[in-house]
């Protein structure tokens, strides 16, 4: 045995391997190349492209034309009745006009929608709470008044529910509601049921 091998330690020395060595090795040369070719064209094709900004690419509308459109002196806005139903009503009476069975009535094919439009008028002016019968079932509830809307916006939806859904009731002018707010503006509570507004209106 040699001195060295008697030295304690030195059968672990021998059984380790040596520290890792970073060795000079770049990356290749075809690598290198590759990448700089690939900067380029990407630099090239940005420069070369259209910036977007022509009006060739777009929709070509103007900003004249995005505008709203500047009413006539005297003309009064339209009013979209579908639109305002969609945002007011739809939630309870659905967008298909059928309602939801046994909780919010329909109001396609309903006879309170194709019936006195002084009554359908007061409906939304007042509203209304409490047993209502409508196609042959019985709902117990209770309707908002929307006299918040204009006569105009309040003529728009009832006209839109009597002539939707394959109703074909005659539109409902905006003096019809104006002339029944006037005279109901002493009511300051919603009718109770179906059967009150019948024999109030």
């Amino acid at each position: 045995m040699s001195e060295e091998s008697k030295k304690p330690g030195t059968a672990q020395r021998q059984r380790e391997k040596g520290e890792p060595l970073e060795s000079n090795r770049p990356l290749p040369w075809f690598l290198v190349m590759s990448l700089g070719a690939l900067a380029m064209w990407g630099a090239f094709y940005i420069a070369s492209t259209p910036s977007g900004d022509d009006s060739a690419y777009g929709d070509q509308r103007t900003v004249a034309s995005l505008r709203p459109a500047v009413l006539l002196a005297g003309a009064a806005p339209v009013v979209d009745g579908k639109q305002l139903f969609g945002g007011k009503c739809a939630a309870c009476h659905q967008a298909s006009g059928l309602g939801v069975a046994g909780v919010f009535p329909p109001v396609a094919a309903s006879e309170w929608v194709l019936g006195d439009e002084k009554i359908l008028a007061n409906i939304l002016l007042h509203g209304i709470n409490g047993e209502i019968v409508v196609k042959g079932s019985t709902y117990k509830g209770a309707m908002p008044a929307w006299n918040t809307l204009s006569d105009d916006e309040i003529a728009a939806v009832l006209t839109y529910i009597r002539t939707d859904w394959g109703n074909a009731a005659l539109p409902i002018k905006a003096e019809t509601i104006k002339s029944q707010r006037e005279l109901t503006k002493a009511r300051t509570e919603p009718y109770q049921g179906g059967a009150a507004i019948k024999f109030d209106s």
